[in-house]
């Protein structure tokens, strides 16, 4: 069965789209979890290295941004890479989920137009690197197994592995251990995976080198030299 998180992630995905605000989305965020009747997980949410608590309950990341956008007046283009990631908490319980979406307009044949091949490329690499890293997320083996499987899949594709970050385990608090890496790092230290936990696998992919910086709002991640970045995620339980 979805989860609550999946369903309001598919009702944003498929209301974005050119000429709407990314606060809008964020709007729509609230009222869906109310409608849900759980809790957005991102809202006040404070993390080491940032000045003030994440001030909405969605993150909307366009086109180089890859992570933790602040919705806000930004005007959404046809053709832009827009990625949706959410929290939410029920009953102590966390979930954690992203995905993105390209904006365009559908023509009678049932093509997508708008988004750039290299923008669909992209992101069917980073969707088919969340089912990869899924489908290795079982008791007994390890963090770098889903390392490897990502890695996989870009290579594959002939795009680039955002540096830096990756997923984490996730249950009681919406971040917690392990770290589930995005790739192999040096000297780094594989966790076994145990029946029972839950983890959020999170691939984040781009078009050029996948080097980042965080923006003045001490939140937003972008790509150094601009680019395309996609994002999908998703929590799992392990078995």
């Amino acid at each position: 069965m979805d989860s609550p998180l999946q369903d309001i992630l598919r009702l944003l995905a498929a209301s974005a789209s050119a000429g709407m605000t990314t606060k809008a989305l964020d709007a729509q965020a609230e009222l869906l979890c109310s409608l849900h009747d759980v809790r957005p997980a991102f809202k006040g949410y404070t993390a080491p290295g940032h000045k003030t608590p994440f001030p909405c309950a969605l993150c909307v990341s366009v086109n180089s941004e890859v992570i933790h956008g602040i919705p806000g007046d930004y005007v959404i283009q046809e053709g832009d890479v827009v990625k949706l990631d959410m929290g939410i908490e029920k009953d102590g319980e966390f979930d954690d989920g992203a995905l993105t979406v390209l904006i365009g307009t559908v023509d009678e044949e049932g093509k997508l137009r708008g988004p750039s091949a290299s923008a669909r490329k992209l992101v069917r690499a980073t969707a088919e690197a969340l089912e990869a890293g899924c489908a290795v997320a079982k008791a007994g083996k390890t963090t770098h197994d889903i390392a490897r499987a990502i890695e996989a899949v870009a290579k594959k594709n002939d795009v680039y592995v955002v540096h830096g970050y990756g997923g984490h385990g996730i249950g009681s608090e919406i971040h917690m251990a392990p770290s589930v890496p995005n790739e192999i790092e040096e000297n780094a230290k594989p966790e076994v995976l145990k029946a029972g936990q839950r983890i959020a696998i999170e691939p984040m992919l781009a078009t050029n080198h996948g080097h980042t910086y965080v923006a003045k709002d001490t939140w937003t991640v972008k790509l150094h030299g601009g680019g395309l970045a996609a994002h999908f995620e998703r929590t799992v339980l392990i078995k």
